[in-house]
């Protein structure tokens, strides 16, 4: 006897899984979840009148993040010699990102079609920082990393997926169909 099959959604490769929703291809899971992703924000704001945003949690990272800085401004005292060397590195680091072509971020979007480079997603230029699905230049090499601040290794980038990316190199970006 054999199985009815049916085309996954994403790539048209035939499923044997009736009660799968993609065929589990590691880009046919990521666009699943980016549309799932995308259908439960338009869920909440419909039902809450405004996107998702994590609050609740703002004052708790704010005196996070004010620890860390009192922690670090005292082990800068303790270890000066160590403090100087991450300094000096990190100059470097921006020096030799800053001699790349300069990086136009209207230009970056406009190129791409407004549309996230990892996830699929498209991106509306009327959303501003800090909301999560706002634009954002992604590095595809970061720099930390050793990539250019170029033209050639920067996309368009939900702030979000931009932030979940932190400074890793995505090996394989599905290509991405612009209308």
């Amino acid at each position: 006897m054999t199985q009815a099959t049916r085309a996954c959604p994403y790539c048209n490769d035939p499923m044997t899984n009736s009660r799968r929703k993609q065929c589990g291809k590691p880009d046919c899971k990521r666009a699943f979840n980016a549309e799932r992703m995308r259908k439960w924000q338009r869920e909440y704001q419909a039902e809450h009148g405004q996107w998702y945003t994590s609050h609740k949690h703002g004052e708790a990272q704010r005196a996070y993040h004010r620890q860390k800085r009192e922690e670090q401004g005292h082990w800068r005292k303790l270890y000066p010699a160590a403090a100087a060397a991450y300094d000096a590195r990190r100059r470097m680091r921006v020096e030799q990102a800053s001699q790349g072509e300069p990086v136009v971020p209207a230009e970056v979007h406009a190129r791409d079609g407004w549309t996230c480079r990892l996830c699929g997603g498209p991106i509306d230029p009327e959303v501003a920082w800090p909301d999560p699905m706002s634009a954002s230049v992604d590095h595809i090499v970061p720099l930390a990393l050793g990539g250019a601040h170029a033209m050639a290794n920067v996309q368009s980038a939900h702030l979000s997926c931009n932030s979940r990316k932190r400074d890793k190199i995505i090996d394989q970006v599905k290509p991405i169909k612009l209308p």
